[in-house]
């Protein structure tokens, strides 16, 4: 969510156009010749649903009119710890989310970036190398775009950081620490790629230790409702409210990265 750009959208069904370029041909006419016309192609259109988030919290009279040294206002602090787990939520939904397209007793729910991309590959059984990464780049570069930045869980940002192929560090000679750490990582067909370690790449359960590279200037989190905090009605000795947004991923093009998943 902090590394993504915002839009807005209008509908709970959220679609954008790509379309690709002829291939490359020598064009070189004759003096005169009437122009030719190639045949017209459609472009596709890339759809995403709006997913409701809600998060509701409450807290008694009791609790707000007691004066304690935790609390200056237990609803606001509430109203915070709600803001952050939706937050999580939404998070998980953007890297992971299936899409759903809702009914009267389903949810909508949006497809989230791993399940957006058409860049994908299977390494199980094999150990991240650099070589491994730099062929991935190479297959989002030859499908017309570049990585500038690659998510995943704590274990490949580690195996990353161990890179060493070509490698200078340059260190003043009073700074005692000790740096074993890249947060920048730069490659032939991807330049200064930011490393990002992810909680939600890889969860519990998962078999693989996955790996996400993105153009981040090609997937754009949708607002329909902005995050906004909204009182409930009060039916007891209670102050009730929730946290709400919609919104959904939107995913210019569906050659934009890369998924990969390892075991080692």
């Amino acid at each position: 969510m902090s590394g993504l750009g915002t839009t807005s959208v209008s509908q709970i069904q959220h679609s954008v156009l790509v379309d690709t370029l002829n291939a490359v041909k020598e064009n070189a006419y004759t003096e005169g010749v009437d122009a030719s016309f190639g045949s017209l192609t459609n472009p596709a259109r890339l759809l995403n649903y709006t997913q409701i988030f809600r998060e509701a919290y409450q807290v008694t009279d009791t609790e707000r009119a007691v004066n304690t040294a935790a609390f200056n206002d237990r609803l606001a602090y509430e109203a915070t710890k709600a803001m952050k787990e939706i937050k999580n939520d939404m998070e998980f939904a953007l890297m992971r989310g299936s899409l759903v397209c809702g009914s009267g007793s389903a949810a909508r729910q949006l497809v989230g970036i791993k399940l957006s991309l058409s860049i994908i590959t299977s390494t199980s059984g094999v150990s991240m190398t650099e070589a491994i990464l730099n062929d991935r780049f190479q297959a989002v570069w030859d499908a017309g775009t570049e990585v500038n930045a690659l998510y995943s869980g704590m274990y490949i940002k580690r195996k990353v950081s161990a890179f060493t192929a070509n490698s200078t560090m340059n260190l003043d000679a009073k700074d005692r620490r000790l740096i074993n750490a890249i947060d920048v990582y730069e490659a032939d067909a991807a330049r200064l790629v930011k490393l990002f370690a992810h909680r939600y790449v890889t969860v519990s359960g998962d078999t693989n230790y996955d790996v996400v590279g993105l153009n981040e200037d090609l997937f754009k989190i949708g607002y329909l409702r902005k995050p906004f905090n909204r009182p409930l009605a009060q039916t007891g000795d209670a102050a009730k409210a929730e946290i709400v947004t919609e919104c959904t991923l939107e995913v210019r093009h569906y050659n934009g990265g890369f998924w990969d998943t390892l075991c080692l």
